[in-house]
């Protein structure tokens, strides 16, 4: 899954390394170094005239019991859920890196005790600052404001064998030279964009282990 990244790049970064012609101006954000679920942040799409355009929108649609920030990547074009957003809905999340905690078991497939701590990785990619990670976005109503809103999920797929030794889920990062491709408005859907990152192309290191109790807190919207 993608429970937490990180975006240092400018707005005027993202628009060049993502050939944004529209809503540059509009987009007001911070860098951020965790940034989290139901927080706003900047997404690439191509909007209704056509156009590369930024926008703020906010990360996970909140259900009555839970919040869906990720999509699986299998199968999404023929969802009942995702499926129309994965059509005329699809978008790009710009990151620098993201987090993953690995699963620790108590023994004998049981969860982590209460005072075990989580190892915490930062994923990074090789020669790309920002990538892309795959995305759909929609129009979905604010529980606290009741107001509807533009929110995105991030894309998980099956994990290459780096990522595999800490998480069965990874996120879907799109190659550079499938960018248009994948924010296309084309009849053709891009399901063949959704591939396993090569472990070769990214680096992974160890950045801190945190208890299991504290990281159900701030994970508890997942």
């Amino acid at each position: 899954m993608c429970g937490r990244y990180k975006r240092k790049s400018d707005k005027q970064r993202i628009a060049e390394m993502f050939a944004v012609d529209a809503g540059i101006e509009e987009s007001e954000f911070e860098a951020g170094e965790d940034l989290r679920p139901q927080s706003m942040q900047p997404v690439v799409f191509t909007d209704e005239r056509g156009a590369r355009r930024m926008e703020v929108m906010r990360w996970g649609l909140a259900m009555p019991d839970r919040l869906l920030i990720n999509a699986r990547a299998e199968g999404i074009a023929g969802s009942r859920f995702w499926g129309e957003s994965f059509a005329y809905g699809r978008a790009i999340v710009p990151g620098d890196a993201v987090f993953e905690w690995q699963s620790v078991a108590g023994g004998e497939g049981d969860p982590a005790p209460r005072g075990r701590k989580r190892p915490k990785y930062e994923i990074t990619l090789k020669g790309q600052e920002p990538f892309g990670m795959a995305a759909v976005w929609r129009l979905w109503k604010n529980p606290k404001t009741a107001q509807m809103e533009r929110s995105f999920a991030i894309l998980t797929g099956e994990p290459n064998e780096t990522v595999a030794r800490i998480h069965d889920r990874m996120t879907t990062f799109l190659e550079p030279r499938d960018y248009d491709e994948y924010l296309a408005t084309s009849q053709r859907s891009p399901v063949h964009l959704l591939r396993i990152l090569p472990a070769e192309r990214m680096q992974m290191r160890l950045v801190e282990e945190m208890p299991v109790a504290v990281l159900e807190n701030q994970m508890n919207l997942f």
